[in-house]
């Protein structure tokens, strides 16, 4: 009967942890440009975007940011609140750059390949 209990607990378990593998690829999606794009101008933020290419280009851009190692970068502001976020091209290009990043006093987060640089409430309505 003991056999029985244990091979039965173990299948469940066995089986939940299947269950998550086939399924947890979407819990930890990232937000897409278009969903944050989206999002933002929905909630009434003036809303800039460019390659990667052109970000680092920029006078103000993070300097350990590579070109090849960003695909967009997306810049919106309304009144008191900003966000700045980077899609990079990888996983390991963010956790790379993601130390360096810093822009005043705005809260960072990495969700995946995107990082952001944002006030509480921008990283709300961005979908973050």
């Amino acid at each position: 009967m003991r056999k029985a209990i244990s091979f039965l607990l173990i299948l469940v378990f066995l089986l939940s942890v299947m269950a998550i593998g086939l399924t947890g690829c979407g819990l930890f999606k990232s937000v897409t440009l278009d969903e944050a794009k989206t999002n933002l101008t929905n909630a009434g933020y003036e809303v800039t975007v460019m390659s990667g290419d052109r970000y680092v280009e920029k006078e103000d851009a993070i300097s350990s940011i590579m070109a090849h190692e960003l695909d967009n970068y997306l810049y919106a502001v309304k009144g008191e609140e900003e966000i700045h976020i980077f899609f990079f091209a990888s996983v390991d290009y963010a956790s790379d750059n993601i130390d360096f990043m810093r822009i005043g006093d705005l809260y960072s987060g990495q969700n995946n390949e995107v990082v952001y640089l944002a006030t509480k409430q921008a990283r709300t309505d961005a979908g973050f």
